[in-house]
């Protein structure tokens, strides 16, 4: 019995030292791929001053040697600056990272839509593959130098209320705190986005109520919206894009626009109406009508998206379902405003009794002279607000 037993334990390690041969440290046999995504969903990049984009590299299983990854990026040109590339994942790990700065953007006449993806020359282990590539946007916006009479209604305003509004145009850093309920998953998050947003005075300006005018990335959310107007359209696979159930209006319109997952998109936002009035008092909402002819009180985000300029180019003249059509269903569009910032924020509209993340616009200068503005929307299919409290460091 013991001469048996001894045989037998031998055999099990063997056993159990070819099983991790076989199937790696994890005990994972399928394909291990490579996942790309960024550090606080990040996925443009605004100038030469922005925070870089943070790319995490992901495996779906360790591996038992070290993974050296080399990422290149299309149409580089110099314009970008990476860091920490090549990528080395040690053996018994599954994540590394690197980052992508705007090097030199003089060359870029407009916006333009970049892609990371593994060297041609790349040598994988068996198995092991990339998911997908990661896309990201270079946004070439300026801000307008300011004209003597904005300088005017700057300095006056300056005079009547101590408040100097020129810290707070130009190149902006802001700290963005945002909370809700995943897009997704609906599951509980909190998540903390530094970044930068372009702001000029507005044209609506007077001297009595100057405007503040967001550029772009406004309250520090642009990449966050671009992620939930994703979760809500063309990574929805409850509504949009499951094979049994999928209303044929989403596969002609997608089809015909080649709007998809993965399709390479520049998405913006921008803001304006941030008012400052005699007595110092901040107001950035604004009654405004929705989609159902309702009418709100919001924050008032336009924005520009490629796939909407696509639709309203599009001919659907010949589709078995077009717009216009019984079947063709209301959020069947690549419009921002559709998806986005669709219930008012002056009261709880989903009645969560202060179980919610609803709260009150508001907006001050606080002792340290940053400008906070903390606000809420919300978004097609949400169960509840997002809650956004957003801090500006003025400049110096």
């Amino acid at each position: 019995m013991k001469k048996f037993s001894i045989l037998g334990c031998i055999a099990a390690a063997l056993l159990s030292l070819v099983g991790c041969e076989q199937e790696g440290n994890d005990g994972y046999e399928g394909t291990n791929y490579i996942y790309l995504d960024s550090e606080g969903g990040k996925t443009s990049l605004l100038g030469l001053n922005d925070v870089p984009i943070t790319v995490n590299v992901t495996l779906t299983a360790s591996l038992e040697e070290d993974l050296i990854l080399n990422f290149v990026i299309n149409d580089n040109q110099n314009i970008l600056e990476v860091t920490g590339n090549p990528v080395t994942i040690p053996a018994g790990s599954k994540k590394a990272s690197f980052t992508i700065g705007v090097a030199d953007v003089e060359e870029l006449q407009a916006s333009s839509n970049f892609t990371v993806t593994l060297a041609e020359d790349a040598v994988l282990p068996e198995k092991v593959q990339l998911k997908s590539d990661f896309a990201f946007s270079v946004v070439v916006i300026e801000v307008p130098e300011l004209t003597a009479e904005q300088n005017t209604i700057l300095s006056t305003y300056m005079a009547a209320t101590g408040i100097n509004l020129a810290k707070y145009i130009g190149e902006v850093n802001v700290t963005t705190m945002i909370s809700g309920l995943d897009a997704g998953t609906a599951a509980p998050f909190e998540k903390p986005i530094e970044s930068k947003t372009l702001i000029t005075l507005s044209e609506t300006s007077t001297a009595d109520a100057p405007v503040l005018k967001m550029l772009v990335n406004p309250m520090g959310i642009q990449d966050y919206m671009y992620s939930v107007m994703k979760a809500v359209t063309v990574e929805d696979m409850v509504y949009w894009f499951p094979e049994e159930y999928a209303l044929e209006c989403y596969a002609i319109f997608t089809e015909a626009i080649g709007w998809n997952a993965e399709s390479i998109e520049t998405f913006t936002a921008s803001l304006d109406g941030i008012t400052f009035g005699a007595d110092g008092e901040i107001t950035f909402v604004q009654d405004y009508l929705n989609i159902y002819d309702e009418e709100s009180i919001i924050v008032p985000f336009e924005f520009s998206f490629t796939a909407f300029d696509r639709e309203k180019a599009a001919d659907f003249s010949d589709a078995a379902v077009k717009p216009g059509d019984d079947e063709w269903q209301p959020d069947c569009t690549a419009d921002p405003a559709v998806h986005l910032n669709l219930s008012g924020i002056s009261y709880d509209e989903f009645e969560m009794e202060g179980e919610g993340y609803y709260v009150e616009p508001s907006a001050v200068i606080d002792e340290n002279g940053n400008l906070v503005f903390t606000f809420c929307f919300d978004h097609k299919n949400a169960e509840d607000y997002t809650r956004v409290v957003a801090t500006y460091t003025p400049n110096n």
